[in-house]
């Protein structure tokens, strides 16, 4: 460094105003605060108390306080002049134990139903060493299912209760891992990315973190994504518009103009250097994840698929032979595996394809309760705070691009989802899955929209950049509006995350009696078991199961037949004794308070109603209690019919089927698999200017490509 370079950078250096005194230990006291007024006072919360609003309503205002403190603490820790990376990384974990384990502390077993489902799965497989198909469509994608039971049974845990309590924070800790090295792919000042981590915590309230396979479809989407943006990133080059660095204030420009079609500098580094053979290693891992993600969910692979071609089209990926085996590798495992599910449902599952705007509709506005004014302003808020999240992405994307910066990979990763919307409406949760596929881009653009800078500014020290930096403020107090509006979107969105991802906690948690309820059913009586239950609705149009841990285990024994019910006559048990006739010998009518709250608060059954109900049914003279508390109740008729007698189903496997060019089709699968990976393998090996030795593969790999598309086009046609 000169003289008069060193002079010009003192002297900047003097005019910048004094650092701020904020010591980490005192952010440290603040954090162990903030922990202490939050669950101290969980000891005191009545769970019985809750309303509509959910989990929301009743706890302490301590615990609230707690939970803002936590907030600010984290916020004092990004005022700093330097990243304190122990301490931020310290106060996420914290923040995923507060957010996604406050149940932990409240609740005496796992919640949510649809976790003890999961359960059932795992058991069956277990047990059965196969899987069936005629039993639920998500047999047909049992990879998860699969390998969770290999590892239970080679670590002997056969009680799976333990995994599905701690699964939500585990799962969103493992989320971090391939989140982290996104962010690290990116060109951003380090405020923008610790707040992005911190908001890919905060804003996923979705509740799709249980031990479940989209759950860990997700992980695995995350690690396609974080493999693809660090080794295989297409680079167009580094500050195009000569004569300044990126993203410097000099530059930035509002005009539509520049904002569309002006140069811009790329928002990601260059691609990590790494050897042709560790690059194979990993793309050979990328295929690996594709296959499992593939058998693992239906929707994932789909988006795998849609993100990688993404990337490739913006020029931000140089696996250009990738997107076609993906959806290779998807189409056929749709047309091959899942063909005892499709073949009699063509209608229902590809009717939705292309109804774009009723799929949206079902699963926004279709999903507010018209009955229960609690549970609508819940739902409603869900809506408002995705709307607010995908605006301030947007709002974050363009104060990037005014600064001369694109960030192509952002932009890609977030709009990718919103293809789903023309697949179908996915049981009217298909807004949800794409804003939960979506957080990951929109949290850092929003991040952007506060900390814009693609680099730190305190950290250049070479001369003609802090000349060309003389306009900005580079004191470490810069930060502080910035910090200061982030703080308050950060304590709204913490209070809307407690509020929606609980507000359905009445009916969402489970009670150790709802478990019991079913293990009695399965004391009693050694066959089929026909359960009836009450729904207040027509359950072919509102979704045809009861909530409650139903097939928990022992999965196969267990049919549900619904029963309407009377909404003018509450003691009027006719028809469920009617249906408990149907049943045979195996009918039993269950009930649990959460299944009666979902009734009252989504469908508009009077609140007496369950008691109401269960008091006529203990007074009939054709009905027996074999199990009352309560949370639960179960109830058999005393004199139960000798027919019908129900068999318990075999497994049936993956019910796979054949048709005339299906031979052909087995074959010639693999060889294109192995044709266009080994292509992709050859690509990396060669130049810029070699690509032309490619050719025989493609030629190869053409025909291969027409054929498999079109045994699977004869499969969908001729399979009924």
């Amino acid at each position: 460094m000169t003289v008069r370079a060193a002079r010009e950078s003192e002297a900047t250096a003097r005019a910048a105003p004094p650092a701020p005194r904020v010591v980490p230990a005192v952010i440290a006291a603040t954090v162990t605060a903030g922990l202490l007024l939050f669950w101290l006072p969980l000891r005191g919360v009545n769970l019985e108390g809750m309303d509509g609003y959910g989990l929301i309503g009743v706890l302490p205002v301590a615990t609230l306080a707690g939970a803002a403190l936590l907030v600010l603490a984290f916020m004092m820790t990004l005022a700093l002049g330097r990243p304190h990376r122990v301490l931020l990384g310290a106060q996420i974990v914290l923040l995923i134990a507060t957010l996604h384990g406050v149940t932990l502390a409240l609740e005496p077993i796992a919640r949510f139903p649809t976790a003890w489902q999961t359960s059932g799965f795992i058991e069956y497989i277990t047990r059965n060493e196969t899987v069936s198909w005629d039993l639920d469509a998500r047999f047909s994608t049992p990879g998860f299912f699969a390998f969770v039971a290999f590892l239970a049974k080679a670590a002997g845990q056969n009680d799976l209760e333990p995994i599905l309590r701690w699964a939500p924070p585990i799962t969103n800790l493992m989320y971090l891992l391939p989140y982290v090295l996104i962010l690290r792919a990116l060109r951003a000042a380090w405020r923008a990315k610790w707040f992005a981590a911190w908001l890919f915590i905060a804003a996923n309230w979705v509740g799709q973190d249980y031990l479940s396979p989209q759950a860990f479809a997700y992980l695995l989407y995350l690690y396609f994504v974080a493999i693809l943006v660090t080794w295989f990133r297409h680079h167009d080059g580094t500050a195009r518009r000569r004569g300044r660095e990126p993203g410097t204030r000099r530059g930035v420009s509002w005009r539509p103009a520049d904002l569309l079609f002006g140069p811009k500098d790329p928002g990601e580094l260059p691609a990590a250097a790494a050897p042709v053979r560790e690059r194979s290693v990993l793309l050979v891992l990328l295929f690996v994840l594709l296959l499992v993600g593939t058998a693992a969910h239906q929707l994932t692979p789909f988006l795998m698929t849609a993100a990688c071609a993404g990337l490739v089209l913006v020029r931000r990926c140089d696996l250009r032979g990738l997107p076609f085996i993906a959806g290779v590798v998807y189409a056929a495992w749709v047309s091959f595996m899942t063909v005892g599910y499709w073949a009699s449902r063509k209608g229902e599952i590809f009717g939705g394809l292309g109804k774009i705007f009723t799929n949206v509709q079902q699963s926004t506005g279709g999903r507010i309760s018209q009955t229960s004014a609690e549970t609508a302003d819940i739902q409603t808020l869900r809506i408002l705070i995705a709307v607010v999240v995908v605006g301030l992405a947007v709002t974050g994307l363009l104060r990037r691009r005014a600064r001369g910066i694109d960030d192509r990979v952002a932009l890609v990763l977030m709009l990718v989802p919103f293809s789903s919307f023309g697949l179908q409406n996915y049981g009217g949760e298909i807004a949800l899955r794409i804003y939960f596929f979506m957080l990951p881009a929109a949290c850092l653009l929003i991040a952007y929209l506060f900390f814009p800078a693609p680099f730190d500014t305190p950290g250049v020290r070479e001369p003609k950049v802090r000349r060309r930096l003389g306009r900005l403020r580079t004191g470490p107090r810069r930060h502080w509006p910035a910090v200061a509006a982030a703080a308050v979107f950060a304590l709204l969105l913490t209070g809307g995350f407690l509020s929606v991802r609980y507000g359905n906690e009445r009916y969402e948690q489970v009670r150790e009696d709802d478990v019991r309820a079913y293990d009695v059913m399965l004391d009693r009586h050694r066959g089929a078991i026909g359960v009836v239950w009450l729904s207040a609705e027509n359950p072919d149009l509102v979704g045809g199961t009861p909530v409650m841990p139903w097939s928990y285990r022992q999965w196969e024994r267990f049919t549900y037949t619904p029963v309407i019910a009377n909404r003018t006559d509450p003691a009027d048990v006719s028809q469920i004794v009617q249906r408990l006739k149907e049943q045979g010998p195996g009918g039993f009518f269950v009930t649990t308070r959460s299944h009666e709250d979902f009734q009252v608060l989504t469908a508009g059954l009077a609140p007496d109603y369950g008691t109401r109900m269960r008091a006529a049914l203990a007074g009939s003279p054709e009905v027996a209690t074999v199990y009352s508390t309560r949370d639960a109740a179960v109830f058999r008729l005393k004199s139960p019919p000798a027919e019908p007698v129900a068999q318990v189903p075999r497994p049936a496997g993956l019910g796979m089927r054949s048709s005339p060019w299906t031979p052909a089709g087995l074959i010639y699968l693999p060889v294109l698999l192995g044709v266009l990976l080994a292509r992709e393998l050859r690509r990396l090996r060669l130049g810029p200017g070699e690509l032309r030795r490619l050719r025989p593969l493609t030629v190869l790999a053409a025909p291969l490509l027409i054929s498999v598309i079109a045994v699977i086009v004869e499969r969908f046609v001729v399979i009924k």
